[in-house]
């Protein structure tokens, strides 16, 4: 096969034509980054709903111990009120904590990046 001027430029001119499409129909390249600001009040607002759970999960907990004390009281008085003898069970109703995971250091030390 001979190579003259036009086939020459043929193939220039379908190598340009190609490189052409191929960069319009490329894959954009799109970076979204969030300001530093935003990530550090997503952090304070997670850690301010884990504050919050965690008042919750205590404020649930005394509830429940306390009614619980109420119900024995309320039953000691009923058995009182009937004539029957009391009967004073006393169980360790106080749980150990749960096991928690360990913190990470920034959050062991307060620093909330």
């Amino acid at each position: 096969m001979e190579l003259n001027a036009l086939m020459l430029g043929s193939l220039i001119m379908t190598f340009i034509a190609g490189g052409f499409f191929g960069w319009l129909l490329r894959r954009p390249k799109t970076i979204a980054m969030a300001p530093p600001d935003v990530e550090r009040e997503k952090t304070l607002a997670e850690a301010r709903h884990q504050g919050l759970l965690d008042d919750i999960e205590q404020h649930l907990s005394k509830t429940q111990q306390a009614l619980i004390e109420l119900a024995d009281h309320q039953a000691a008085l009923a058995n009182d009120l009937h004539g029957k003898p009391n009967l004073d069970i006393k169980e360790d109703l106080h749980e150990t904590d749960p096991l928690k995971p360990p913190r990470d250091y920034a959050d062991s030390r307060g620093q909330l990046l």
